[in-house]
């Protein structure tokens, strides 16, 4: 077997298409012992000096695919044998730690993940760093960490050893209802959100400014007050957008002297000297939008690819969208999520239309504003980016 498998990665990227295909056959079959001589023959080859590295990680992406989408404890522990990634590197490393721990979260259930990574701890993808984005994938995808004592231990361990994802609670907070999975949602429902336009990332109605509106705002006078450190929190979920591709951020605040009133926001967002709609582009249009809605567009940003580069996945993807609604609703940089999702409830949310030249408009575009409370705090982050 090991020989017949020697033959057809020596045959090079000629093979790699008939051989993804087997991949996918053999370990929906139950052949997991063949894919485990492929998986220690792919790691072999990559451990030798000038070793076509592409080829086999095409082949070590479809393996672990395949294994990942094969429910059951089997097709799990070989899983868990092979190597996260053939490239070197951390940042080679830790993305692929991250995408695999997605693509467990999403194929096997937890009652088979939770022996097997977190009691057995086998084999060299296993490592702690896949199992703390494995851990917040789970939560994710609705997981009761709570009922699994090994899940909930090592989120204990993730706290006092302060790493990354330990600010993070191990189940989800209310502006992440929508993230749980409809009754009778079809097999392809996700949370996720499609490319972005408004009509997509608004499900409201749009706000019509009235000359009555006007008249009441007249007096709130918004001066920015943007500070760097602010505007980079904001920014957190969109952060691979400028630094992996072409993105641009523009993230601001203000503040006025008199409480701006919720029903008359429109009319004030459209005096804001805002950087995505310059002087003289048409006022952007806002719609009012619910906690979890903002929720949903940052995650989403944060989660996906940019035009270059790749996503944050996940668990990472949630931290970062937790950051930018703290420091969107004005909240201390260390403080507790807990405080941050209450303020989030507390906020007026809303979503604009990105259509002003400032957006490239292709297929990555975000804006976001919140009322904080109180009504005399104003934050705005809008992205864009194209290929």
């Amino acid at each position: 077997m090991t020989r017949r498998i020697r033959e057809l990665l020596d045959r090079g990227h000629s093979a790699a298409s008939a051989l993804g295909e087997e991949i996918q056959h053999r370990v929906s079959s139950g052949d997991l012992e063949w894919a485990t001589l492929l998986g220690a023959e792919l790691a072999r080859r990559a451990g030798q000096e000038g070793e076509d590295a592409p080829a086999g990680a095409f082949l070590l992406d479809r393996l672990q695919t395949a294994l990942a989408t094969t429910a059951g404890q089997p097709s799990l522990r070989v899983l868990m044998c092979l190597p996260s990634s053939l490239r070197t590197g951390e940042r080679a490393r830790t993305t692929a730690e991250r995408r695999l721990a997605q693509l467990v979260a999403l194929g096997h259930r937890p009652a088979d993940i939770v022996p097997v990574v977190y009691g057995e701890r086998l084999g060299t993808a296993a490592s702690d760093e896949f199992r703390a984005c494995l851990l917040h994938e789970l939560v994710l995808a609705g997981a009761a960490v709570a009922d699994h004592p090994l899940l909930r231990s090592f989120g204990e361990a993730l706290v006092a050893r302060e790493h990354p994802l330990a600010p993070l609670p191990l189940h989800l907070l209310p502006a992440e209802r929508a993230l749980l999975r409809p009754p009778h949602a079809p097999h392809d429902w996700t949370w996720a959100l499609p490319p972005a336009t408004v009509a997509h990332h608004s499900d409201r109605p749009e706000l019509r400014v009235s000359p009555e509106m006007r008249r009441r705002s007249a007096e709130v006078d918004p001066v920015e007050t943007t500070t760097a450190e602010a505007a980079g929190a904001m920014s957190a979920a969109v952060r691979h957008w400028l630094e992996e591709s072409n993105g641009t951020v523009a993230a601001q605040e203000f503040w006025s002297a008199s409480p701006v009133p919720p029903d008359d926001f429109a009319a004030v967002f459209e005096r804001l000297p805002l950087t995505a709609w310059p002087t003289g582009e048409t006022r952007p249009r806002l719609h009012p939008a619910t906690s979890d809605r903002v929720l949903r567009v940052l995650l989403t940003a944060a989660v996906r690819s940019p035009a270059y580069g790749s996503g944050m996945f996940g668990a990472y993807g949630r931290l970062a969208a937790w950051r930018s609604l703290g420091a969107l609703v004005g909240a201390a940089p260390d403080a507790p999520t807990s405080h941050t999702a209450t303020l989030v409830e507390q906020a007026q949310w809303f979503i604009a239309d990105p259509s002003s030249d400032w957006f490239h408009q292709v297929a990555w575009d975000l804006a976001v504003a919140a009322l904080r409370p109180g009504g005399q705090e104003i934050a705005v982050l809008t992205a864009t980016d194209t290929d």
